[in-house]
Order: structure tokens, then sequence, then C-alpha cells
């Protein structure tokens, strides 16, 4: 009898997961097209999910409200499970606990319902507090009374793939003959923007001591992408962690603040909704809270939002390349590292970003194909509504997320810093959107 010798097991090196299943930004980027797709796929069939525009509450008392609601719960249940389903397969795929994430996903649809039950209501509507305000303010007051569960956090942290998706979406809301016209005028107003901001963050940052890296860092946060860019440019410069922390901090609350004053003083002054849109996406701190400041206005702001606020976007990924450059070539000296190369480019590339272009060009040729009250009542009418669930989840979320604690423990330098750069960029948005949307030197779009 032959004896077979047991070789000793050797442990397997652990494959690290690809960054295309394990990635928000591309996740989003697959499940906003995958529904825009889905709904042009059913209607093709003459089974068009028109279902899904009946679960946004109507405007009441003008329509009862329970009847409303009762003769619409197929609806409601429908959106619900699409949703659930969709975004469960991408956080389980990134590798987020399931049952946590159905539990809290659940609680925030419920949520969501009654947030939207309120903002439907025909006098508060009329002075412009619909669902993002009460969104907002609903997640801040519950999420400063105690600390959120982990197994909350699941769901509740998942701001930016909400607001990402939703974006997608407003893309095919957007023909983009508008996103042409308006776009370079966006472009130039979102550069101009950036570099005001950059150049008195290094400014600030000098006078009140702070170093290079934390200046890159401040002027990221204040006046490219809010969170996104902080971290994006933190990374690539290495600054230290409870720098970047303070500028989220801040972002976060002024991003609120900007939410209300931005509208506010739009209507003051007697700005339309495209200048005022502009303004906004020119001015606010993150996706997320500038369109909340933009759904306060009308869908014209909107729109422009996005225009001037996606260009801000797209500049993440530029600006990380070249600070990481400029900080590993001078401001690192004889520390060592590899110069980067252009694959950091595509690392910060905001991808959602292509989805919306996509999403864009691909309802203008339904458009041209089927007409456009067809493809509004059939397909955009579609996207609207998942659009509103999306947005509202996500607002509900960043209220749920800040905390006003946190910006206490700071000192008054990170404040003063940051507050400066906000203040000027608020001015100088002013002053760009009236110039380049408001008709003293073009007027791309009506």
């Amino acid at each position: 009898m032959s004896q077979t010798s047991v070789q000793p097991s050797v442990a397997q090196p652990v494959k690290k997961r690809s960054w295309l299943l394990t990635s928000e930004d591309w996740w989003a980027v697959y499940l906003g097209l995958f529904l825009l797709v889905l709904a042009y796929v059913a209607f093709s069939l003459q089974a068009p999910l028109d279902l899904i525009k009946g679960a946004v509450p109507q405007e009441w008392p003008q329509n009862p409200l329970l009847p409303g609601l009762a003769s619409h719960i197929g609806n409601y249940v429908f959106v619900y499970l699409l949703l659930l389903v969709l975004t469960s397969i991408g956080v389980r795929t990134m590798g987020g606990k399931l049952s946590h994430y159905i539990a809290g996903f659940t609680l925030l649809f419920i949520g969501g319902l009654l947030i939207l039950i309120l903002g439907s209501q025909q006098t508060i509507k009329k002075y412009g507090m619909e669902y993002p305000f009460w969104s907002l303010i609903i997640g801040l007051i519950i999420g400063n009374l105690g600390k959120m569960p982990a197994w909350f956090k699941v769901s509740a942290g998942r701001t930016e793939f909400y607001i990402k998706m939703g974006i997608i979406l407003l893309g095919a809301n957007l023909p983009f003959t508008v996103i042409v016209t308006g776009g370079a005028w966006g472009f130039l107003e979102a550069l101009i923007i950036v570099a005001v901001g950059f150049t008195v963050a290094f400014v600030i940052a000098r006078r009140l001591g702070f170093d290079n890296k934390f200046a890159a860092v401040l002027g990221a946060g204040a006046s490219v992408c809010g969170v996104s860019a902080a971290i994006a440019v933190g990374s690539s410069v290495k600054a230290k962690e409870k720098d970047v922390g303070y500028v989220i901090s801040l972002v976060v609350l002024y991003a609120l603040v900007l939410i209300f004053l931005l509208p506010i003083l739009g209507r003051a002054l007697g700005l339309n909704p495209v200048v005022t849109g502009a303004w906004i996406g020119g001015s606010e701190l993150a996706d997320a809270a500038g369109l909340a400041a933009a759904a306060m206005v009308g869908e014209k702001a909107v729109q422009v939002f996005s225009l001037v606020k996606l260009n801000r976007d797209v500049m993440i990924a530029f600006l990380a390349f070249i600070f990481a450059t400029v900080s590993i070539t001078r401001w690192e000296r004889g520390e060592g590292g590899k110069r980067p190369g252009a694959v950091v480019i595509w690392e910060r590339f905001p991808k959602f970003v292509i989805a919306f272009v996509l999403a864009s060009i691909f309802a203008t040729y339904l458009v041209v194909q089927f007409t456009k009250p067809v493809v509004d009542a059939h397909i955009i009418g579609v996207m609207n509504a998942l659009r509103t669930w999306l947005f509202t989840i996500t607002f509900l979320c960043i209220g749920l997320n800040t905390k006003i604690t946190d910006v206490r423990a700071m000192g008054s330098k990170p404040i003063i810093a940051f507050t400066t750069v906000v203040v000027v960029n608020v001015i100088v948005g002013f002053i760009l959107a009236n110039l380049f949307f408001g008709g003293i030197i073009a007027s791309p779009l009506k």
C-alpha cells in the first residue's frame, strides 16, 4: 500500500477586488443608467413603468391626502422594492452587510415618504418649504439627538451613492443641446470660481500660519466639490487626517447654511431661476446641498445648477493630479516617493459625470425618435419620480450625518479661513452668474 505525502497547505494571498465592483461612483453609474434603460425597454415593450410616477404624493388638500395614498399603495411598494433590490446588489457587492442595509434603507424610505407627504402640503409648499427643506431639518434634528446605530450607518452613510444616482437620472431631464449651449459658460464660471477660491485659500492659510497641504484641502473643500474634493486632494498631498476632518465638518455645516441662504437671497434680489441656479452652482459646497437649494427655487434652477456644479466636479481629478505632483516634487522634497502618473486622474475622476452626459444624450435621442410629449410622459416622468425619491433620501442622510458638536472642537482659525473662502466665492459666484447667465455678457438658457 503506497503512502501519499501530505504537502503543507500554503496560504494563498487574498486577491484584491476590482474597484469596478467596490466603488460607489461606479455602482451609481451602473444603477443610474440601468434605470434609464429599464424605463426605455419597458416603454418599447408597450409596458411603460408609469406606475412609478404615482409614487410621489400629490399636493393636498387640493387632492385628498389619505384616499390618494391608499389608491397608490402599490406604486409606493413597487418603488421601494425596485430601489431596495438594486441598491442592495451594489451595497452587498461593495462589502456592506445586507441585513443591516435592508433594515436601514426601509427606515429611510418610510422617513422619505413622511417627508414627501409633508412637503406636498399646499400652504407649506407655497413658501418654498418642500421636501429638500424638511429632509434636511428633520434629519438634522434626529441626527443630533443621539448617536446613530452602527447598523443604520450602512444605509444612512451612503449619501454619495444616492446623490450620484439621482444626478445621473437628472441628466435624462436635461437635453444635450442645453448642456452644449450653456456648458461653455458653466465651465468658465466654474474655472474662475475654483481659481479664485484656491488663491484666497493659500493667502489666508499663510496669514493664519497653516501649511500648504492644509491650504490645498481648504481650497478644494470650499471652492471645488466639498467633501469629495477635500478627501481627494487631501489624499493626493498626504494632508493630516485632522485637517481633512476639519474641512469636511465645515463643508457640511456651511453647505447646510447656504441651502437656505442662497434661495432666500435670490428671491430678495429678484433674480430669475436661471441666474439663481447658476449662483448656487458656483457657490454651494456639495452636490447634494446644492441640489437641495436649487430644488427650492425650481426645476430650471436645478438644471442650470447642474451645468455649473458638474463642471466644478470634473476639476477634482485634475486638481488631485496637479497637487499630488506639486506635493511630491516640492512640498515633500527629500521624502522620496514616486511621481504620480496619469492613472491618478482617472482614479479621481467622478465617473457619474460621464453617465450624466450619456443619460442626456440618450434622452435627447429618444425625443427625436418618439417626440418630447411621449418621452416626457413615459420615460422622463418615471426618471423624475425616482430622482425625487433618491434626492429625498439623500437630503435626509445629510441631516442625519451632520453633527453640530464636531465644529466646536476646531478652534477659530480653521473657521476663519474657511469662512473667508466661502464668502469670497459667494460674492464672485453672484457676479459671474449675472454675467454669464443673466444677459450682461451672455444668456445661454431661457
